[in-house]
């Protein structure tokens, strides 16, 4: 939930602050998609903020893997804001994250992949798709 503290001079959220909530989000994912320890954020693309957000509202992510390779996986972020009070959620912003995997010594290491969590994301991403 977005506290009246994460609200800036334009009565609404920083996007800097979006970014990062969306960058920790990226690297949860990218434990969760797999069996290594540590992931390192390489890029982030196509940053759309599509609509601000206020005081109130709770923030929804939603990830798809969009790519796997050896070493690194590019995860499609999106994010909705949901109103409690008029039961209505509302995209405001997306982007693209390339996470890459590495050891001890920050250097990249290939992806353990967990295939079934892997499948259970696809599959709610297409769920998810479908109803919309």
């Amino acid at each position: 939930m977005v506290l009246d503290q994460d609200i800036g001079l334009n009565a609404t959220l920083f996007g800097g602050d979006m970014m990062s909530r969306m960058d920790k989000v990226a690297g949860i994912t990218a434990s969760l998609m797999s069996r290594n320890r540590r992931f390192l954020t390489l890029k982030v693309s196509e940053l759309v903020f599509h609509s601000p957000v206020r005081a109130g509202e709770i923030i929804e992510f939603y990830v798809a893997v969009a790519r796997q390779g050896r070493t690194s996986m590019t995860l499609q972020i999106e994010v909705q804001v949901y109103q409690p009070v008029s039961d209505a959620r509302r995209a405001v912003t997306s982007g693209e994250f390339v996470m890459v995997a590495v050891d001890e010594g920050q250097h990249p290491e290939p992806i353990l992949w967990k295939p079934e969590a892997v499948q259970l994301a696809a599959e709610a991403h297409q769920a998810r798709s479908s109803r919309a």
